[in-house]
């Protein structure tokens, strides 16, 4: 999936309006230029209504972002150093505790 690019959203609404200019001065083609227009506002709302869902993403994955964060540096860092500090080297979980202690701060 691509993005929609507003340089290229632009070019197409001029290329409409300059199309409805034509047909404008041509009067026996009013149901082209009313479709030249509908299509228009349609493209129109179409791409304000993307640009909205584009802000809710944003939010959306900033939200995220800080959740992620918050869990990685506030609970489940401090959760394994304080069980590092409690098992001992020849313990069955210190491998696992090590690897995991590395993946958090690896991520």
């Amino acid at each position: 999936m691509q993005g929609i690019s507003d340089t290229r959203h632009r070019q197409l609404v001029d290329a409409l309006l300059q199309l409805e200019n034509l047909l404008c001065e041509n009067l026996d083609r009013d149901s082209d230029m009313q479709t030249a227009g509908e299509l228009r506002a349609q493209l129109e709302t179409t791409h304000a209504n993307y640009n909205k869902q584009i802000v809710v993403l944003s939010e959306l994955i900033q939200d995220y972002h800080n959740l992620f964060n918050k869990i990685k540096l506030q609970f489940i860092a401090p959760k394994l150093k304080e069980l590092r500090k409690k098992a001992h080297k020849r313990d069955r979980i210190y491998p696992s505790l090590v690897q995991n202690i590395q993946h958090v701060y690896g991520t």
